[in-house]
């Protein structure tokens, strides 16, 4: 199953450069275990935003529990998630 996701964190004011900066180390080492084990299609960095990715999970639990293990997750300020569907082989059907 298909979701769209669009991941916006913001570094605490209290957090100094230095631990911020290990804990986004670890979220791109973690970001890659998932793109590795083919459970992120797509990644896009939003500028100014974000991350948007398209993640394959088996449902919605497995969606979850991947996006609550992430270093990250604390520190999202705001998380969307969406079920998509790939519409290209339809359109080539056409």
């Amino acid at each position: 199953m298909l979701f769209s996701v669009r991941l916006v964190s913001r570094q605490p004011q209290e957090m100094p450069a230095e631990s911020w900066q290990a804990v986004v180390a670890d979220q791109l080492r973690a970001t890659k275990a998932h793109y590795d084990q083919g459970k992120i299609r797509a990644i896009y960095r939003e500028t100014g935003v974000g991350v948007l990715a398209i993640y394959d999970a088996f449902d919605a639990r497995e969606m979850d529990q991947l996006l609550a293990g992430l270093p990250m997750s604390r520190f999202f300020a705001e998380v969307t998630v969406h079920p998509v569907w790939d519409m290209a082989p339809t359109l080539q059907s056409l």
